[in-house]
């Protein structure tokens, strides 16, 4: 492994180089990181087979274009345009799921007073992974987190909202899953087959609304995406 330093807009960012076979970056200031990797996702360098942004770091999975010289390419990069951030009103159905117990034992709060925090947060998206589609979403109240199951469940339905840690969750896809499910969207957050399919961008907002097990079935009639129920 070697390691140099990256300046990059007046941000400093220290570089792993692992054999080259991938690479992990780290920033020193927070909030630069979504913004490199953006940068570096849109140039679809050649050296790169795939780019996986977190919170704490950009992995870079490489291939054999790749040499080390290479690394001062991303020192070039410019922001063709300003990515918006937008704000989304995510409905949510707050079920009667059987993982609230833990998540109530835990948080030593009855469910109604969950609820009432969430309404009053604005989440914003802070990474995708570990499945295609899945959202993390920051910003949940240090009152709320909750520990990741020990035990997975074998089946998470799509677009269930979770909490795992101190994120808030969206699935897009059936799965099996770790997060305490906590509600239901009736909207889609894929948009399969568009490209990307995933409508939303890093450090987008996300405002939780509550609705009714009545009004979720009505809107989920309509066969909605995100952004369309938004609009």
């Amino acid at each position: 492994m070697t390691l140099r330093s990256l300046h990059l807009h007046n941000s400093e960012f220290k570089v792993q180089n692992f054999n080259n076979d991938f690479l992990l970056i780290h920033a020193k200031e927070e909030g630069t990181l979504a913004t490199l990797g953006e940068l570096i996702y849109e140039k679809k360098f050649d050296f790169i087979d795939e780019v996986i942004v977190t919170e704490r770091e950009i992995c870079l999975k490489l291939n054999g274009l790749f040499d080390a010289p290479k690394i001062d390419l991303f020192a070039t990069l410019q922001p063709s345009n300003q990515q918006a951030v937008n704000t989304y009103r995510l409905p949510i159905y707050f079920s009667d799921h059987e993982d609230w117990q833990d998540v109530s034992r835990v948080t030593g709060l009855s469910k109604e007073e969950i609820i009432h925090q969430l309404l009053a947060t604005d989440f914003t998206v802070a990474m995708f992974g570990f499945l295609p589609g899945f959202i993390y979403l920051d910003g949940l109240p240090k009152a709320l987190h909750v520990p990741r199951k020990s035990v997975p469940a074998k089946y998470v339905k799509a677009n269930s909202v979770a909490i795992g840690g101190k994120y808030l969750g969206l699935y897009a896809l059936d799965s099996p899953g770790g997060w305490h499910v906590i509600g239901q969207v009736p909207v889609s957050i894929l948009q399969i087959p568009q490209l990307p399919p995933l409508p939303l961008n890093l450090e987008d907002r996300i405002r939780c609304t509550q609705i009714t097990s009545e009004e979720f079935a009505q809107i989920n009639a309509q066969q909605l995406n995100l952004i369309a129920y938004n609009a």
